[in-house]
Parts: structure tokens; C-alpha cells; sequence
């Protein structure tokens, strides 16, 4: 039997610790693929190569306990998104997938020896406890510097992934203002509002963030003021696969939405939107609210 690990920090190396004494105790034999450490795409192409049978998923340092910190660099938080976009990607093709929840650890080897077939009174022996900074997550603290990303990005963009391994066939998050980019500002954040008055030119832009593989809907929350008058947007994501455009008319002030069908090939490429103005304005204002991006098990790769 073949099982891939996943899973960083002290959670990981307890599931190894166990496997391996569970592979010496079996008589039959597991292959025991430890995925942490690998680049992404050579996972995914090893097991395409040779199959899997189980996926393991040990908790993911730093979000052992499904909480986000607030002080987060905007590098760290796209390597968690790879690492959990990799999870879903893995449960996706492998056949049985367990998920070690730290709020079950005490049930870790039982679970494990029942998704192996293992005789779970043959695993007592070879149980050693969960130690209490497993169930914590400790040693995560030290990752988290540089603030930047806002705790709403996170709750509504990690968090979900992270948690999507578990259903991976669907797959919702947002991508709201504060992770975008200024136009008018490269590099700054984007604000509340931005002066549409001047040439056609990129509004804001952004944010440069993993998303898996396969089909997805975005709906742009867009708002404009009552003097915009009559305004041509294009909305664009830009991917891996190309550069996918929508065109709308703004002709009055108010809040709207705009939906945009655009394609993943590489989980692990960043993608970018970009809300653009056609034409030169005296005036208005313009505000990106939220992006909406929604993948389902009909669009999923």
C-alpha cells in the first residue's frame, strides 16, 4: 500500500513516527511518501507516475487549530495557500483521504489503523501519546512577521482552503479589497475609493494568489458614485491558462456585480485581476468591494 504524507510541524512527524512503526509491526509493507519538502508540481507529477492509495493529512503548521493569526507576510501566506491548494489536489486524485484533526488526536492511531485495515488492538503497543504542543501548533509564532494581508483575507481565502481538502470537490473564497493593489500607486494598498478622473488606465490589481486547477465563476462587487455618468470597465483575470476579459458600461452610481468564467491549468501559477477603465473621465469614483470565486465538483479539473 502506497500512503502520501502531508503535513508540516509537529503533527507531521508524529503521523511519520506512526507509520513507520506501523509499516515495520505490518506484515504487509507501506510505501510511505513524505510530500513535505517537495515542490509542488514534482508531487503531483510522481503520482501520476505511480498512483496512490491513501492520502494522510496531518495538521499544517501554522494553522494547527484553524485560527489566523493577524500579523502575516503576504510570502507566507501564499506558501500556505500552495501547501493547502497541494492538499486539495492530492485528495482529488487519491482514492481515500484522512484529515488528522487536532481536536481528535487522541483518535489518531485508531483512525489511521481503521483506514489502513489494521487490526486497531495490534496498534496499542505502538501508540505514543500526542504531546500537548501538537494539539497547540506550537513552534507556529515564529513564522508570522512582517504584517500585511488583512485577517479578513485570511479568513476568506486560507481558511477555506485549508479546510476544502476535506471536500475538495468544492471549493469557495473571496478575495477582498485590502489584497489588492493601487493602479494609480503600484505597490500600495488599494483604497476604499479611487479617482477615476484622468486617462483609461489599471484601477487596482492584484493579488497575485494560487487558486486550483480547473474551471471557476468570479463575481466582482463593484461601486461607483452617483457622477460617474456613462463609464466602459473591463474586469480581467489572468492566469496561467491566459487573459480572460469581461466588458461592462457603468451609467449610473450604485453598487453592482459582474460575473467572469475563466480557467486554471496550473494550481500553483499566481493569478491576477485587474479592473481597468476604457476611456478618460473628468470624474467619479470607483471602489472594488470584493471579489466572489467559486469552483465546483462539475468545474473542477
Amino acid at each position: 500500500m502506497k500512503i502520501f504524507l502531508l503535513g508540516s510541524g509537529l503533527g507531521g512527524a508524529w503521523a511519520r513516527a506512526f507509520l513507520d512503526k506501523l509499516s515495520a509491526a505490518s506484515a504487509a509493507k507501506l510505501e510511505i511518501v513524505v510530500v513535505d519538502g517537495m515542490a509542488p508540481h514534482d508531487v503531483l507529477a510522481a503520482l501520476e507516475v505511480a498512483p496512490a492509495d491513501v492520502l494522510v493529512l496531518a495538521p499544517q503548521v501554522p494553522f494547527a487549530n484553524d485560527e489566523a493569526p493577524a500579523a502575516v507576510s503576504t510570502d507566507i501566506v501564499r506558501h500556505e495557500a500552495q501547501k493547502a491548494i497541494l492538499a486539495i489536489e492530492l485528495a482529488r486524485r487519491i482514492p481515500r483521504t484522512l484529515l488528522l484533526r487536532p481536536a481528535e488526536a487522541t483518535e489518531w492511531p485508531r483512525l489511521i489503523a481503521g483506514l489502513l485495515g489494521v487490526n486497531s488492538s495490534e496498534v496499542l503497543a505502538l501508540t505514543e501519546p500526542v504531546s500537548v504542543e501538537v494539539l497547540a501548533g506550537a513552534g507556529s509564532a515564529a513564522l508570522w512577521v512582517s504584517p500585511s494581508p488583512t485577517p479578513s483575507f485570511l479568513r476568506a481565502y486560507l481558511v477555506p482552503l485549508l479546510a476544502a481538502a476535506e471536500h475538495p470537490g468544492s471549493v469557495v473564497v473571496a478575495w477582498p479589497r485590502e489584497c489588492f493593489l493601487c493602479g494609480d500607486a503600484p505597490g500600495e494598498g488599494l483604497p476604499a475609493t479611487v479617482e477615476v478622473a484622468g486617462r483609461g488606465r489599471i484601477l487596482a490589481y492584484g493579488p497575485y494568489m494560487p487558486l486550483p486547477q480547473g474551471r471557476w465563476r468570479a463575481t466582482a462587487y463593484l461601486g461607483f458614485s452617483a457622477d460617474i455618468g456613462s463609464m466602459p470597465f473591463i474586469l480581467e483575470a489572468d492566469t496561467d491558462a491566459g487573459i480572460t476579459r469581461g466588458f461592462f458600461e457603468v451609467k449610473q452610481g450604485g453598487i453592482f456585480t459582474l460575473e467572469l468564467q475563466f480557467e486554471v491549468t496550473d494550481s500553483f501559477h499566481p493569478v491576477e485581476f485587474r479592473l481597468v477603465t476604457q476611456d478618460s473621465a473628468l470624474e467619479g469614483l470607483a471602489s472594488l468591494i470584493e471579489i466572489r470565486l467559486e469552483q465546483s465538483l462539475s468545474t473542477a479539473v
